[in-house]
């Protein structure tokens, strides 16, 4: 009898303790639970549920996470975690709901598979990603809370570029929000012989912020939006139209939109839950810190190297907080905004105000004219022309195409950094081409892959009618990056040069031969170089 009571009491005790733990997972989970009834299944997104209909609202209350600079937003670091080396990966949609979402998230095969990507096959790479996303989380998630965004739509920027500002695409995007620089400009964004803004954390994330507004006020639907920022805005609007449907998942099924299109939103999706739960999922806590800075508006170009020396900042932390810079020296202009380590913006803004532009330049800059002589230039500046050639990459002599250049300062060249500050500042040295007797440009243009067009560009005041043999011709001053002009509708333009076949230039830019061929009418596969190709996305 005895045994039977110690049985029916241990019976009794085991469903006491499962119920006070039910009680109390229900109450912790209460908060995470209301109103994030925003996951579904494709079906139950087709059918456009309520839930869908009420996440989608641009002009709905944001979602405003708990963070600050010191205390960022983070997943529910209490989950029981989910080793990401299991045999089975918890990929449950259920588990979601444990986390709150301000867009919808659609469970789909191809989401299952982009969790299974990151989670187990690559997890090293979104661990990278998620360390180097702390840097610049808050800061994304301000700027989209300003302009009335779905704070989740800052995980696109692991999509297009894993956080990095630095990025560069085959078809020659740049920056963590990847703009070709066409868009850039449409939404203010610069890149010439100083800057290429598309790096800037903060100015890209602004155009970004103002490029999904538009898309979505125009395509009333946010997973057509983000479709739209991947593969181009018309190239979803003729699907639209021809397939007479709003719904992404349905014009997939059409196969009308590129494979990463395509691709595109289910991988956004994924990485949206990795980084919403990279706990659970078995990824550990961000081992960076966010970047915390003071800005200090210029009024005259100043030196990096030459800053750092003066303040005890290290060049690695300027250029961190300045990665718009192609060189270590800002814009010769008013108003640009050097980011300097919080705490130090006070003492930098004195020191400018008080001190000698020239105290924080170490060099000169001049805009030298084709034909000058290198000579006389040094002459002026009271530099040797070996220091002066050896600054700015010139291995001839005279000035052979407009362009800006940097005459040393001997100050400068003592110090101990100024081996490493020449190799940061010497522009891209171009070739250049000794004109011979019985040359014309349209032969030296041909001979080395270019149109006459662009070799005149490259070659501005030249008179075509007059070159003599002596003559210096610019005939590679372009790089890779040159050789590729964005169309209107996102694709590549190409200038074919000496040597390309259409499987390398396929290759390169990650399509096919037969795509190629197809977009550009080709009957075969023969090219001249010169001749401009439209590479499709």
């Amino acid at each position: 009898m005895s045994f039977m009571i110690r049985i029916f009491y241990f019976v009794f005790l085991s469903v006491f303790l499962i119920s006070c733990s039910a009680i109390n997972s229900s109450q912790f989970f209460h908060n995470k639970k209301e109103g994030a009834g925003n996951i579904a299944s494709e079906n139950s997104y087709k059918t456009g549920s309520d839930n869908m209909s009420k996440m989608d609202n641009i002009s709905g209350e944001p979602f405003l996470p708990d963070f600050t600079l010191k205390n960022l937003y983070k997943p529910e670091l209490s989950l029981k975690h989910a080793g990401i080396f299991d045999k089975k990966l918890d990929i449950d949609p259920e588990v979601k709901e444990q986390s709150k979402y301000d867009i919808p998230i659609v469970v789909t095969e191809r989401v299952k598979y982009y969790l299974e990507l990151y989670a187990r096959r690559y997890p090293h790479t979104f661990q990278k990603w998620l360390n180097r996303s702390y840097k610049y989380m808050y800061i994304v998630q301000d700027i989209f809370l300003k302009h009335g965004l779905p704070l989740d739509l800052a995980c696109l920027a692991f999509a297009e570029s894993g956080f990095n500002v630095s990025a560069y695409s085959h078809a020659g995007a740049g920056g963590m929000w990847q703009f070709i620089e066409s868009t850039g400009e449409i939404y203010g964004l610069k890149n010439n012989f100083w800057v290429d803004e598309r790096r800037d954390f903060e100015k890209s994330t602004e155009a970004a912020a103002e490029h999904l507004k538009y898309l979505y006020e125009n395509l009333g639907d946010w997973f057509l939006a983000i479709a739209a920022y991947n593969g181009g805005y018309y190239k979803v609007v003729q699907g639209i139209k021809r397939y007479d449907t709003k719904n992404f998942f349905e014009l997939k099924e059409h196969r009308f939109l590129y494979r990463e299109t395509e691709n595109y939103v289910p991988k956004f999706i994924a990485l949206t839950i990795l980084y919403n739960n990279y706990m659970k999922y078995g990824f550990k806590v961000p081992d960076t810190s966010p970047l915390v800075y003071d800005k200090v508006i210029l009024n005259q170009p100043v030196n990096l190297y030459v800053i750092a020396d003066r303040f005890n900042i290290s060049v690695e932390k300027l250029k961190e907080l300045n990665p718009s810079l192609k060189k270590p020296i800002t814009p010769p202009t008013d108003g640009f905004a050097l980011r300097v380590p919080f705490g130090k913006g006070g003492m930098v803004k004195t020191a400018l105000a008080e001190g000698s532009p020239k105290d924080f330049l170490g060099l000169k800059i001049y805009r030298a004219e084709r034909g000058e002589s290198v000579w006389k230039i040094a002459n002026k500046f009271n530099t040797s022309v070996y220091e002066f050639k050896r600054l700015n990459g010139i291995n001839y002599n005279r000035i052979v195409y407009d362009r800006i250049v940097f005459v040393p300062n001997k100050k400068l060249y003592t110090a101990g950094y100024y081996d490493r500050f020449l190799r940061e500042v010497r522009p891209y040295v171009p070739s250049v081409y000794i004109v011979k007797k019985g040359d014309n440009l349209y032969d030296i243009a041909h001979r080395f892959g270019l149109s006459l067009n662009d070799l005149l560009a490259m070659n501005k005041g030249i008179n075509p009618r007059l070159i003599h043999p002596g003559d210096t011709v610019v005939v590679s001053k372009r790089t890779e990056f040159d050789y590729v002009r964005v169309a209107k509708n996102g694709s590549a333009k190409y200038v074919v040069r000496r040597g390309d076949t259409l499987w390398d230039i396929a290759k390169r830019f990650g399509t096919s031969v037969n795509r190629i061929m197809r977009v550009n009418g080709l009957e075969n596969a023969k090219l001249m170089p010169g001749n401009v190709l439209v590479v499709p996305n």
